[in-house]
């Protein structure tokens, strides 16, 4: 098998059809499969999954008993250990790939000795502001500086190739790369204990001496992550209601480097006007109205975390 496609999948049908799709309309002849984790879905959405198995023999239903997608014997985990591909391409539900050459294009880097590639996130006209934000920054403002989305939007990142860009991951000053829409070299994978949770695989591939990952330039997803700015700031709380800390990596500052830009991130944040210039330079840049809504959501999601971050201590 070459490539294993990997989704989980809870409630959402409409979305799951146009991920499904858009995998399934891909030009690229190597042997895959499709593996779909489901959370406990509704009979709507199971009815779905069934109806795209018995058209083709190579998807698969497995169920999450856990019901959510990341950490040890969760979603993701269940379906890299199901998986029998050279390759793992991990999709969440709210993604479209655009492009039917995708899956070629992100495995050309694969030449090049990286332990993975990402697909940069398509910024669709008719989204809200929120969405296309999103596909600006990431899908979290407060730790954008530290996240391949928010960094490759404000500056040049890594080594131009002709159909692709390399990275290479300090261990020290580790860079988010996210696991919306990514492929991973299964076998290196395997070698650091498989998929548990997308920060702390790239922790443990760095930290085992694979430090190099790609950004695709000829493919894209578009992720409808956020409806709107009510849905951006319900989704905000519950992850800082759930979030739980990981062994392999941490979202607090370790070393003297990492805390020195970590309080410029907050200064820039809670005191507004640095994170209004960057949103007026790129508005002016770019005439991308969503760049004005930078420091709303960074100062809001900043105020949730640290709001729920006070709770817990109170605790």
């Amino acid at each position: 098998m070459d490539i294993s496609f990997l989704i989980c999948t809870y409630n959402a049908p409409e979305l799951i059809k146009r991920c499904l799709n858009s995998i399934l309309k891909q030009d690229y002849k190597g042997s895959k499969e499709i593996i779909l984790v489901d959370g406990g879905s509704n009979s709507e959405t199971l009815e779905v999954l069934k109806e795209y198995k018995s058209k083709n023999k190579n998807i698969r239903i497995i169920k999450n008993k856990k019901r959510l997608p990341e950490g040890y014997g969760k979603g993701k985990w269940l379906g890299w250990r199901n998986c029998k591909g050279k390759f793992v391409f991990i999709i969440d539900q709210d993604n479209e790939i655009r492009d039917k050459n995708c899956v070629k294009e992100m495995l050309k880097p694969f030449k090049d000795d990286v332990f993975g590639c990402l697909c940069p996130t398509y910024v669709k006209e008719k989204d809200s502001l929120t969405n296309k934000y999103i596909a600006l920054m990431g899908t979290d403002p407060v730790f954008a500086y530290r996240s391949v989305d928010g960094i490759r939007n404000l500056k040049k990142i890594g080594e131009d190739k002709k159909d692709y860009t390399i990275i290479t991951i300090n261990k020290d000053n580790l860079i988010i790369t996210g696991g919306n829409c990514f492929i991973y070299r299964k076998d290196w994978l395997d070698e650091v204990g498989g998929y548990t949770q997308d920060t702390e695989n790239i922790a443990r591939l760095v930290g085992s001496g694979h430090n190099k990952a790609a950004i695709s330039k000829k493919a894209s997803t578009h992720h409808l992550a956020i409806r709107g700015f009510l849905d951006f700031v319900k989704k905000k709380k519950k992850w800082a209601k759930t979030y739980e800390k990981n062994s392999g990596f941490s979202y607090s500052p370790l070393n003297k480097e990492e805390k020195h830009k970590w309080i410029v991130n907050l200064f820039f944040i809670f005191s507004v006007l640095p994170t209004l210039a960057i949103s007026l330079r790129q508005f002016i840049k770019t005439r991308e109205k969503a760049w004005l809504l930078h420091p709303i959501l960074s100062w809001i999601t900043g105020f949730i975390y640290f709001w729920y971050t006070f709770l817990r201590l109170k605790m």
